[in-house]
This record gives structure tokens, sequence and C-alpha cells, in this order.
């Protein structure tokens, strides 16, 4: 988990100095410009004083001084405040290593990622060949027999063997989970520990899951693709909601009690009551689906997703399937309501920020600083508005 403290406190200025433009004209009269550059101060989180070389970070407000030829600012930075949120979100440790060598061209590169100045270039899957669900099955051979975890789940949630112990690899984001116990869900870790993963949120990444894109039907084989085909596999099926309902959304029947699977992103729903929306589960649970966003659009499924922390109805994930908690301790349901409250980065503080044009509800205020893209629907962030508890 992320950490945080009160040294790390982001303090918003009038002058706007968290963007990096307005940092960079703060320097325009920094007297010691020949010996460290403006725009390193600048990545760095500094803007200039006007006091002797003092510059300071326009988020945890810490300054530093008396700089020479060979200082590096964010390592500076680090020294005077290594609990700065703006270090740890937008550089990450990583970046502030302890060794002699410095590279200045692999820096900005890695802050102008972050900060969305030019486009992450990566490819998801991040392992193509494992996007089917039988070739992710195809590699459990030889899974240890005493797991806790069947093959089967794993491979549903979007995980394959890496052939040692019981570690497994996600192949759209590649993060790995092992040590497995008893009552782990494979869809309920992976969410835990890669909540951004496209393949989690509903994106359309090219997942093949068994036997989804056609069934027979009453003897013919019928496209899922198509709204008759969704509807054919409700006909010998009892469901609380109307089928045509269900299909227009693009869920078809497992044919398993209530449960349904959308047809593009293979997101699934269980445990249904009488007068919930179907669309309005999808979006909820699943906003990523390109089916979704082609036939409800942008600002549908973000207005759902701003309502999803107070609703009505509480869902978790079960073997893939969004689904009603059955517990009715009232402990659970307040441990529940308070990580729904929580930033969705540090998973530390309240979320209370609201990003335009998606309007998603998603972090709080420190972490919302670094993030060029919505963490649910990656959509570019135009605007960010604090939001405020009654």
């Amino acid at each position: 988990m992320a950490q945080s403290s009160d040294d790390g406190r982001l303090e918003t200025d009038d002058a706007g100095l968290s963007v990096m433009d307005a940092r960079l004209h703060s320097f325009q009269h920094f007297p010691r410009s020949q010996v460290v550059s403006a725009k390193r101060m600048a990545r760095a989180g500094f803007y200039y004083t006007g006091e002797a070389d003092k510059v300071r970070c326009f988020s945890c407000r810490a300054t530093v001084e008396d700089w020479n030829e060979g200082d590096v600012p964010l390592r500076r930075h680090q020294q005077a405040s290594p609990a700065c949120t703006f270090l740890n979100c937008t550089h990450g440790l990583s970046a502030l290593h302890n060794g002699s060598d410095y590279d200045e061209e692999a820096e900005a590169m890695a802050f102008q990622l972050r900060t969305g100045e030019v486009m992450d270039e990566s490819v998801y899957p991040k392992v193509p060949h494992m996007k089917s669900e039988e070739a992710r099955m195809g590699t459990f051979s030889n899974w240890p027999a005493n797991s806790p975890v069947q093959p089967s789940d794993l491979a549903e949630a979007g995980m394959y063997y890496l052939e040692r112990e019981d570690h497994v690899q996600c192949f759209c984001c590649g993060g790995m989970l092992a040590e497995w116990q008893q009552g782990d869900n494979p869809w309920s870790e992976h969410e835990k520990y890669s909540p951004n993963c496209f393949f989690i949120l509903g994106h359309d990444v090219g997942n093949v899951p068994l036997a989804t894109q056609s069934r027979r039907v009453n003897g013919r084989e019928g496209s899922l693709e198509t709204f008759e085909g969704r509807l054919d596999t409700f006909r010998s099926t009892q469901h609380p909601i109307e089928h045509e309902r269900l299909a227009r959304a693009g869920f078809y029947s497992t044919g398993e009690r209530d449960k349904v699977i959308c047809f593009k992103c293979g997101g699934g729903v269980k445990d249904w009551l009488p007068d919930e929306d179907p669309w309005e589960e999808h979006a909820k649970y699943y906003p990523g689906c390109s089916f979704l966003l082609a036939e409800k659009g942008n600002e549908y499924v973000s207005q759902v997703q701003l309502r999803r922390p107070n609703g009505h109805h509480s869902r978790s994930s079960q073997n893939g399937f969004s689904s009603h908690e059955e517990a009715d301790d009232p402990m659970t349901k307040l441990e529940k309501l308070q990580r729904e409250k929580l930033c969705k980065v540090c998973m530390d503080n309240d979320i209370n920020i609201v990003f335009i044009p998606c309007a998603h509800l998603a972090t709080c205020q420190k972490c919302s600083e670094s993030l060029p893209k919505c963490p649910i629907c990656c959509v570019t962030i135009v605007q960010k508005i604090k939001t405020y508890n009654a």
C-alpha cells in the first residue's frame, strides 16, 4: 500500500504552480540557472521563491537552497522531503536512485510519460498469445494439486501459469500473483492488486472467453454479437429481469440460474434484483466495455459511476461475476463502505476529486495531481474539481 504522511500534504496555491509551465516561468530571474537548469528544477516540482537561490516545492512546500554544480534537483528534493506526494506519485521512488550516474534524458522522458506530455505507447495486452482463455487453461497442466484455487477460475480471471510454484500472470496488464490461500478469489485478488488493469475494467483487450463467441441454441448456431442471438439464450431460463432488456444491454444467459455474461467484455453479473437496470449494472462494474460505450456513451457511464459509491445495492466479485453481498454483518458492510470511499491510487485518503469531462470520482487531491488520465476510463483529464462531503 502506498505510504502517505503530513509531510507530503498538498497545499494548493493561487498561482497554479502545480502546472509545469507555471513553475518554469518562475525561474526567469533565477541566479543559478547556469548551474542547474530551470527545466530540471520545474520537473522536480520546484518553483523559484525570488529569495537568493531558494526554491520551494509546490506540493510539500519544502525549500532547498545553496545550489552547486552537479546537484540533481530530484535527489535534493527527496533528501529534504522524502514523503513528498509529488515525488512519489509523479516520479516514483525507483527514479530517485542513489548511484553516481545521472541520465537527464531518461528523467525527462519518464516525467513526460507520467504527466501526459507524451503518450504511453504500451501495447495491451502485454502477453497477446495468452489472450485466449483456452490458451491460458493449457498452461496449468502442472499446477500444484494442493492449491486452494482452481485453474479454471484463474484462467477466467485473465491469469496463466508461469510453471513455478503457484505464480501466475495476467495476460493483459502483466501483473503477477502468488502465495494463494484458502478462500482467495482470483477475480477479487486481481482487482485488488491491479485495479487499473484494462481487462478487469472491462476494456476490449482481445480476451477470448471459452465458448462465448457463438453457442448452439435450439439446434442451430447463434451469434452472440446480435440481439436475436443473445435473446435466444434466455428461451428456457427464468430470470427476474426481462430477457429483452438483458439482451439489449449485451448480456446472454449462461444457463445457470440468473447468471449472464456480456458478449463483448466478458463481464458477468448474477443475483439480480427485480428493480435493477441491466445497462446500469453493466456500466457500474464494466465501464470500459466498448459495446457499452458505443451504445450508451461516455456521459451515461460517467453518471452511473458517480452514483456508484452511494448506490442502494452493493455487489462483490465472485468467480468473475458481480454479485450482491450475502453477509449481513454490520462490520463487514462498514468496512466495505470505508473501502469504497478510499482513493483508488493510494488507498489511504478519501476520494474528493472529480475528473472532467468523464466525471469520475476516483482519487484524493494528492494523487490527482500527477494523473493525466482518469484511472477508471482512461479519458484525458481536462479539469479537476474538488468535492466536499456534507
